[in-house]
């Protein structure tokens, strides 16, 4: 009787410990514990437990290939409310734009990244929240659901890290920060100059780009760490671009001398010249090129405790030869931007941040919506486009983030007060006059909700 029971106990425990293996484990211990087994049948029970989990496959996630020694998955989900006035003032009034009240999915990214083995890995990250992609037709427009924020085969060696692929190039200290990790809701007006869609007045200049992409990292002494890279990528953003048949370079260097976790103090420079690409310069010179920009970006940030400070400027030359649109003319633009946050924790909760931006476009332009996102330029009156272009922007950031659990769950609040001012005119030499008294204003309030995994 006695062994009759064992066989059961032991076969239903084996049984059961396909799908739950934790629980069975406190079962057979407790039969160990009571007499009713011995110490070589739980463990005997245990391994044949283990081998049925394996070849059932609920102990592994499948991939296509069995050479893949790591499978990691991670993910990221922001959920936005904004709410954007904007106004033109001239000299015949103000006139009041659409206002924006809207709840959002600001992110959703989805990552996979496959360890081969070797200092061989490939990843993959999806934004299911990217809708900026429409392809129009004659029975409507039909939006893209998501877009690749990465897409890279990498290989560590003893030399460095290659990236072959598409992510982002080094260029702009809030660009390359983690939009995960950002000390305000949005970023600049200065990083979305350099870093958003060429459209003729933004550049297009950073972000993501195809090519190859190198990294390395050297400890100096025991505080000190030298970052270094290059790259070389298509000249214009995008994951699947023809047509364009230029290249842009791009290389880095940082230093970092770190005390200890909340005394670090980090200088860098990145630089890169790259095609002008913009809808207003695409079309080739008569020798065949294509307009050129140049340029470089130095940073900082420090860490002093619960205190951060980070600052950087971008500037960029653009050689813009093509006399296909108003604004190029044969003339040079060097547009320069500025950027300086200041952040401080009260707790370890609650943190305070302000940040001060400010763009000279050296003629080449802004309009409000391309460095505020989601500012809508309709006349709220008519209906009509509102079209003021720009020639210098600047804007203040008042904001209080709140974390539940560091960057994986926080709530981030701020206001930013934008104003854009010197509309510009254009002569047919390519030079431009601008008109102080024409002004245009942007208030937004926003609010985002995050947590990572």
């Amino acid at each position: 009787m006695n062994s009759t029971l064992k066989s059961m106990l032991i076969a239903a425990a084996a049984i059961t410990s396909v799908s739950a293996f934790a629980q069975d484990k406190a079962t057979l211990d407790l039969l160990v514990k009571k007499g009713l087994i011995t110490a070589e049948e739980r463990a005997k029970t245990l391994d044949e437990a283990a081998k049925a989990r394996t070849a059932s496959g609920l102990n592994k996630v499948f991939v296509k290939e069995d050479n893949a020694k790591r499978l990691t998955f991670s993910g990221r989900v922001q959920t936005q409310w904004e709410s954007i006035g904007y106004s033109e003032t001239t000299a015949a009034g103000t006139v009041n734009g659409i206002d924006t009240n809207n709840l959002l999915m600001r992110r959703a990214y989805l990552g996979f990244k496959a360890d081969i083995g070797e200092g061989v890995s490939a990843e993959l990250v999806w934004n299911f929240a990217d809708n900026s992609d429409t392809t129009g037709s004659a029975s409507g427009t039909t939006v893209r659901a998501g877009a690749f924020d990465k897409a890279i085969f990498t290989h560590d060696s003893s030399i460095g890290t290659f990236n072959l692929g598409y992510q982002k190039v080094q260029w702009g200290l809030e660009e390359n920060t983690s939009s995960s990790k950002l000390y305000t809701v949005e970023r600049s007006l200065v990083t979305r100059y350099w870093a958003e869609a060429e459209n003729g007045r933004r550049l297009g200049f950073g972000a993501r780009h195809v090519g190859l992409h190198y990294a390395n990292k050297l400890a100096l002494d025991a505080a000190g760490t030298l970052e270094y890279g290059a790259a070389v990528v298509d000249s214009k953003q995008g994951y699947n671009v023809t047509g364009i048949n230029d290249f842009g370079t791009y290389a880095n260097v940082a230093y970092t001398y770190k005390i200890n976790d909340n005394n670090k103090h980090t200088f860098g420079l990145n630089w890169g010249q790259n095609a002008d690409v913009s809808a207003a310069s695409a079309i080739t010179n008569n020798d065949g090129s294509m307009d050129k920009l140049s340029g470089y970006n130095p940073y900082f940030k420090s860490q002093f405790d619960k205190f951060v400070v980070q600052g950087e400027m971008q500037t960029t030359k653009v050689d813009q030869k093509n006399a296909a649109a108003a604004n190029i003319g044969g003339a040079e633009r060097d547009p320069t931007g500025y950027n300086l946050l200041l952040a401080y924790k009260f707790t370890d909760s609650i943190e305070g941040v302000v940040r001060y931006s400010y763009l000279d476009t050296d003629g080449r332009g802004i309009r409000a919506s391309d460095g505020f996102r989601d500012t809508v330029m309709t006349n709220a009156a008519t209906g009509a486009a509102m079209t003021g272009t720009y020639n210098k922007a600047s804007s203040y950031y008042v904001g209080v983030n709140y974390y539940f659990v560091d960057h994986n769950a926080k709530i981030c609040f701020g206001y930013e007060k934008g104003q854009l001012k010197d509309t510009i005119t254009y002569q047919a030499d390519g030079s431009f006059t601008t008109n102080s008294a024409n002004k245009a204003d942007v208030d937004a309030f926003r609010l985002q909700a995050q947590v990572l995994f």
